[in-house]
Parts: C-alpha cells; sequence; structure tokens
C-alpha cells in the first residue's frame, strides 16, 4: 500500500503508526496532513471509536476507512460518522489510488457495493452519488426556493465534485459557490454537503430543461 500510494506524487511523504494511539499522537503533531488512512480494525480501539475521535479532534483532515469487511453497514456508518471514502481491501490498485486522488481533490469515495443492489456491482467505484441507503428511491420534486444555478452546483455536490472543481466547471469563484452551498443546506434543511449529494440523487429533473 505504501509503494502504491508514493505513485500519488514524487515528492510525497507518508507517516504510519501502529495502533490507535499512535494514529492521534502523528495526526496532532502533523496537522497539515493532506489525508488520513485508517483500517477499520486497529490495535487500541474499535475502528469505528478511532474515527469518531479522528474526525472530532482533526476535522480539518479528510479520513478515509480501508476495511477487508464490504458490509453495507459499516460503509454507511463510516460515512455517517465524518469519513471522506471507503474503499474495501479487495479494490484494486488503481481504484484505491483513484478513490484517495477524489477525496484529496475535495470529493467523497463511495464503494459500489454501497450504491447498488445485489447483482448490480461494478468493479470501479464511485464518486458520491446514487442511494447511500442501497435502496431504489422514488424521484422527489426539485425545492422552487433554488435557483438554477444553485441547482448546478447541488448536483455537481451529487457528484462528489469539490468547490474548486465546480467553481472551474461553472466558471464561477470559489466564494461564490460557498454562498451556493450554504444556501442549498438552508433549502434543503441538512448539515452537510454529504447529505445534500445524497438528495441530489432523488430529484426528479424531468421537467427541467437543461
Amino acid at each position: 500500500m505504501r509503494h502504491s500510494l508514493g505513485e500519488l506524487a514524487p515528492d510525497i511523504e507518508i507517516l504510519e503508526a501502529e495502533n490507535a494511539e499512535q494514529v492521534l499522537e502523528v495526526m496532532a503533531g502533523n496537522p497539515d496532513l493532506d489525508v488520513a488512512i485508517l483500517d477499520l480494525i486497529m490495535p487500541g480501539a474499535n475502528g469505528f471509536e478511532l474515527l469518531i475521535q479522528v474526525c472530532e479532534k482533526f476535522p480539518d483532515i479528510p479520513v478515509v476507512l480501508m476495511s477487508a469487511s464490504e458490509d453495507p453497514d459499516h460503509m454507511r456508518k463510516v460515512i455517517d460518522y465524518g469519513a471522506s471514502g471507503y474503499i474495501p481491501k479487495s479494490a484494486s490498485r488503481d481504484v484505491m489510488l483513484s478513490a484517495v486522488k477524489l477525496v484529496l481533490s475535495g470529493g467523497v469515495y463511495i464503494p459500489p457495493a454501497m450504491l447498488q443492489t445485489d447483482g448490480e456491482r461494478g468493479d470501479t467505484g464511485f464518486g458520491l452519488g446514487g442511494d447511500l441507503l442501497g435502496n431504489s428511491r422514488p424521484k422527489v420534486a426539485i425545492p422552487p426556493e433554488l435557483t438554477s444555478r444553485q441547482l448546478d452546483v447541488l448536483l455537481m455536490l451529487g457528484q462528489g465534485k469539490s468547490n474548486k472543481e465546480i467553481a472551474r466547471d461553472l466558471g464561477l469563484s470559489e466564494n461564490t459557490v460557498k454562498i451556493h452551498v450554504t444556501a442549498i443546506l438552508k433549502v434543503l434543511n441538512v448539515s452537510n454537503r454529504t447529505q445534500a449529494g445524497i438528495i441530489a440523487q432523488t430529484l426528479d429533473l424531468s421537467s427541467v430543461a437543461r
């Protein structure tokens, strides 16, 4: 894994920890980390407990969980607790690197098993999108309070895009995108962009001229 991650950048620095206590020590001593990759089960703590601690103490550092478990319930809990991605250890090297790159760019990586029903799983993985509950949801009407530009931003949130990517694609400043995201969260009555992205996948776009 260390060798594979080394391909992300020529000057990448990788720090390692053998247990939960070391994880917290390393992160406390390196507040400028770009990403933290945790195993679901580490010596010294249950994976969920460590994840919760890390997300609470270091909210500005995105966290990715890796695990041999492919249980959709575990995946959902990990995202609910604040992780920016869940990578099954069965994933290929290319999928793992793509997932980490997505998280580094500000996106959220969701494995196929969490998005699709049994018998429909692929082998590549996606940015945030689809139904996180693994069920088929009915389409819902677009909130009339959303402007057309806010709808554009919301749909891109549903694709797991970062503010920087949205700004580039729509020709806006990042500050303007942040303002739109804040307004979207208020209209949808949700607390974060992950929840907004989930809602984006349920919208009925049939009446929208695109």
